[in-house]
């Protein structure tokens, strides 16, 4: 089983799902992942505004390098095989990125 998501280390919330909301914006706008996140129990009003915070957190790990390594280690418990890391960053922000790999590299 693989699992997806984005992950960032902001740990200011409305910082931290802001960034979330856009980077969610693109796929919130097709019709496969909106299907996804219906039979996964989300509802189309969570989706208004660019996702409501339960939303955003779900799909977005967030948080210092501990609390993204727990979520990570929480997605290989739940019997993921496979964990597809996206990181989310400020525009232009590579090193934020990289950063954040680096951190993210023994999980």
């Amino acid at each position: 089983m693989a699992r997806g998501g984005a992950e960032n280390n902001e740990t200011d919330p409305a910082k931290a799902r802001a960034l979330g909301r856009k980077e969610l914006s693109r796929y919130m706008a097709l019709p496969n992942y909106r299907n996804s996140w219906l039979r996964q129990g989300f509802t189309e009003a969570e989706f208004a505004d660019g996702g409501s915070d339960r939303f955003i957190d779900a799909m977005v790990l967030w948080g210092d390098a501990d609390t993204v390594k727990r979520g990570l280690r929480e997605h290989f418990a739940a019997g993921a095989t496979h964990v597809c890391l996206q990181p989310v960053h400020a525009d232009g922000d590579f090193a934020a990125r990289d950063r954040m790999l680096a951190a993210l590299a023994d999980t």
